[in-house]
């Protein structure tokens, strides 16, 4: 949704399909803060530690170094909202 050019945030929205997932190996982002909030559906998110469910209307912030993956929920499609700050592509994180 943010320009390419934009270098202080990214914001993404995706459509995510029933069992749709980031992958089974735990990755970080290049960014200081990550805020994912579902719009619709559910989606699982797992850290090293602790899973964290996130349903319709919740908002999860992690730092984006922290590893993690996520699922969305086998059941339903889901709509999903990152916002990335400073935009990964930026080279300044």
């Amino acid at each position: 949704m943010s320009p390419r050019g934009e270098e202080r945030v990214q914001l993404l929205r995706s459509s995510l399909e029933p069992g749709a997932h980031g992958g089974a190996d735990l990755y970080t982002v290049n960014c200081d803060v990550e805020v994912m909030h579902v719009i619709s559906g559910a989606v699982t998110v797992r850290f090293a530690d602790r899973t964290v469910r996130l349903e319709s209307g919740d908002a999860l912030t992690l730092p984006g170094r922290e590893p993690h993956t996520w699922t969305a929920d086998d059941d339903a499609p889901a709509e999903v909202v990152w916002v990335l700050v400073p935009a990964p592509w930026s080279g300044s994180a």
